[in-house]
Order: structure tokens, then C-alpha cells, then sequence
């Protein structure tokens, strides 16, 4: 069975048959989305490929951006779906004896410096390669979500004030800024690209369109960057979420404050932010390592008592 049939049949199950409340399978198509876009970019097609591996894989790469809470809840629709599948269908279930720890303190994957700049210089001076490499420069240089990416309004964009006024999660609005570089490659993007790929008469309210003149979608942004990591042969597995991680890290290196990396990441709570301490704890261990005190107890180490 294909996934979007697998999806469409749960919910018209949980909704016709169960009767839940239209919030509620509101909430469980949301969580599936997620599954179904992670189940894309792994070119699994059928719900009966999907291994117990594979739900490992996705659920960690979800406790990267998600709540203890949302990542509990995700876990139950996966699971749900797979249990109906099994119960409906006869199709196996891989959640079987599956154990999930989503109150670990998890450190998500990030670049280092190199590996950034060795994924922008890879693309060409094509239309279509620069308008991907700004996609991912944006996502690095100003730790933006993929889908505030996505949803970004061309109102919402001040070139002039190097500024994009995003709305995130729970439709929380943020100040997020942009580079020099970046608000270059934008109004390029904007005033030289962006207009050969509207049809004709065209009026779209988002910033980002693909070349095929639609609205920018996520899964064209994971696919984007895991082709990148395929072809540049990057040993990590990585996904736009690394980029807004490896943002959050080296903003942290270079002395940014958590609470600015907090604002600017979008986090509701500084314990969500918390998870990039162990940036600022390397830094107390160089900062230390620097004392005249330290530096005498390490030219004195070994010698005996006097």
C-alpha cells in the first residue's frame, strides 16, 4: 500500500469511524505529514517497506527540533498508524517492541565551518543552483525552520533593514536578521530570477517560488540538501535541521548570548535552547585553560612534594 493511501485511510478512519474531533485528526494529519515527507526523502513509497531502523532514524531527527511533548505525540500517531495497518490490513507492524527515550538530553548533529562554506561553493552560477544555495544560505545564516523558509511572505521581507519579520511556531513573530551576502543573493533571487519562473499574470504572495512556478515546498529542500550531501560526500547524515543547528552553535562559539540565540532561533522556552550548552561549557574549559594558575598546575604536574 502506498504511504498517502496508508495516511488518507487511518484519518478517514480515526475521523468516520472513531469520531474524533476535527482537532484532533487535524493534529494526527500534521504528525503524519512529517512522516510521510521523512518516508519521501528515504524513496520509500510503500508503508509495508518501512523498517524498525527507520522509524529509529525518524524519530531522532524529530527529537532535533521538537518538544519532549510533540515528539511523545508524534511517536503515538506513528505508531497508531501502523497498529491500524497491521490490524485492518494484515501489513507488519515495525513498532512492534519499539522504545523511544524522548526525555534524553539529545544533542543534535551540526556542521562545522568548512563543511558549511564546502556545501554553498558547491553550487554553479546557474539560476536554479543559486536560487538553491540561497535556500540553504538563508536556513544557515539566519537559523530560520524550513517551514518559516517555506511560508516566508514577500512582505515580510526588508531587504533595505537587512530584516525578514517571520511567523513561527504557535504564530509567534520574530525579528530575524540577515547578512550582507544573503540580503544580496534575495533581492537577486527576487528581482532577476523569481520573475522568469511567474507564469504570466501571476501575483504570488510568497517570496520563495521553485522553477516550476509553485509555492516552495519543504520536501524540496530536504531533497535538496540530502542530494548535496550524496554528491559532496559528507560522512554525516545531515538535513536542513543541521543547518539551523550549526546557525545556533556557531553563533555560540563566537560569544552570541543563549537568551539572543534563543530570540532568534524562535524558541518559546530557554531550556529548549539549553540543548546548545555544550558550545558555551568548551568555551569555560578553553577560557580556564588559559589562567596563569592553570597553566602553573599543569608546569608543575608531576613534579614531587618539596
Amino acid at each position: 500500500m502506498l504511504v498517502d493511501e496508508a495516511v488518507e485511510n487511518y484519518l478517514y478512519h480515526i475521523s468516520v469511524i472513531e469520531q474524533k474531533s476535527p482537532r484532533t485528526v487535524e493534529s494526527y494529519r500534521n504528525d503524519l505529514e512529517k512522516y510521510k515527507n521523512y518516508l519521501s526523502s528515504k524513496n520509500i513509497k510503500n508503508i509495508d517497506e518501512v523498517t524498525n531502523r527507520d522509524l529509529q532514524l525518524f524519530i531522532g531527527e524529530q527529537l532535533d527540533v521538537l518538544s519532549k511533548t510533540s515528539a511523545a505525540h508524534l511517536l503515538t500517531a506513528v505508531r497508531n498508524i501502523h497498529r491500524y495497518l497491521f490490524l485492518n490490513f494484515n501489513i507488519s507492524d515495525p513498532t512492534v517492541n519499539m522504545t523511544v527515550k524522548t526525555n534524553r538530553e539529545h544533542l543534535p548533529s551540526f556542521l562545522n565551518g568548512d563543511e558549511v562554506e564546502k556545501i554553498l561553493n558547491s553550487f554553479t552560477e546557474d539560476d536554479i543552483e543559486q536560487f538553491q544555495r540561497l535556500l540553504l544560505q538563508l536556513i544557515y545564516s539566519s537559523g530560520m525552520r524550513v517551514s518559516e523558509v517555506t511560508e516566508l511572505l514577500s512582505r515580510q521581507v526588508n531587504i533595505s533593514h537587512r530584516l525578514l519579520r517571520i511567523t513561527g511556531k504557535g504564530d509567534k513573530e520574530r525579528i530575524v536578521l540577515i547578512d550582507d551576502d544573503t540580503a544580496e543573493r534575495m533581492e537577486y533571487y527576487y528581482l532577476k530570477i523569481r520573475p522568469k519562473w511567474l507564469i504570466k499574470n501571476q501575483d504570488s504572495q510568497y517570496f520563495f517560488i521553485n522553477p516550476r512556478h509553485h509555492k516552495l515546498n519543504r520536501q524540496y529542500i530536504f531533497s535538496l540538501i540530502k542530494r548535496k550531501q550524496e554528491e559532496l560526500g559528507i560522512g554525516k547524515t545531515i538535513s536542513p535541521h543541521t543547518l539551523r543547528h550549526s546557525f545556533a552553535t556557531h553563533m555560540l562559539e563566537n560569544g552570541a548570548d543563549l537568551r539572543a540565540v534563543q530570540e532568534l532561533l524562535g524558541h518559546s522556552d530557554i531550556s529548549t535552547t539549553q540543548i546548545y550548552t555544550h558550545v558555551q561549557t568548551k568555551q569555560l574549559h578553553e577560557a580556564y585553560s588559559k589562567l596563569p594558575r592553570s597553566q602553573k598546575n599543569e608546569n608543575t604536574e608531576g613534579e614531587g612534594e618539596k
